[in-house]
């Protein structure tokens, strides 16, 4: 019976670790990944990631935010970002002014059956750049509605 319970919770580590690298590969096909990696150890940065239990409420795998002080050089490299990889999306919501991507929302095609991903963007009021990787289960208008208003 124990070595039953050990086969059983190496399987599930084994499973663990294959759904965790999926994840991760699912980003690297985006240019926003660059982001990330670029900034998100910089002083002032501020980069969330989330995954596993902590996001089981939400029906997402992975959630990764990168939040710093507005700089051109940072919001050039992000603007770029996008352009490549909205190129992908199946759906697009944006706000531009004067030619620069202030607000966006990118639902991108699934890497596998059930498992949405979109990215967010936004320019904030107190001068900071905030981009938002989300990768899940979970339909758009449902996400947002958690994430965002509090509604179900």
């Amino acid at each position: 019976m124990r070595t039953k319970m050990r086969y059983t919770r190496l399987l599930a580590l084994l499973l663990l670790l294959t759904v965790s690298a999926m994840a991760i590969h699912a980003q690297e096909d985006l240019r926003i990944n660059t982001i990330f990696e670029k900034y998100g150890k910089q002083k002032g940065a501020t980069m969330v990631i989330f995954s596993g239990e902590a996001l089981s409420n939400y029906r997402l795998n992975m959630y990764r935010s990168i939040t710093v002080k507005f700089d051109k050089t940072i919001l050039d490299d992000i603007q770029q970002s996008l352009e490549a990889d909205k190129h992908q999306a199946r759906q697009i919501k944006e706000v531009i002014n004067d030619g620069i991507i202030t607000s966006g929302y990118y639902q991108l095609p699934e890497v596998k059956t059930r498992i949405n991903r979109y990215i967010l963007f936004k320019i904030g009021n107190d001068g900071t750049l905030t981009l938002i990787y989300m990768e899940g289960g979970t339909d758009s208008e449902e996400l947002i509605n958690k994430m965002f208003t509090g509604r179900k």
